[in-house]
């Protein structure tokens, strides 16, 4: 398990303990979400929202590669 940071609509951080398999699955869904999205600023919060996830679950492999070793 790993923590993401997530600000919310006030700018208060949220910590989110999840999975790399988490991540990689909402990635995946705001992909497919984004594919279908008629406004630019939506297509511009899902693209942020995949780079998040995305950067998250490099983290939390990171951070298994080195406990591993």
């Amino acid at each position: 398990m790993a923590v993401g940071e997530y600000g919310n609509a006030v700018g208060v951080v949220v910590v989110e303990w999840r999975s790399v398999a988490y991540h990689r699955a909402a990635a995946a869904r705001a992909r497919r979400l984004m594919a279908e999205a008629t406004t630019r600023w939506l297509r511009e919060y899902l693209a942020r929202s995949v780079a998040g996830h995305e950067q998250i679950a490099a983290a939390i492999e990171r951070t298994s590669d080195l406990d591993a070793a």
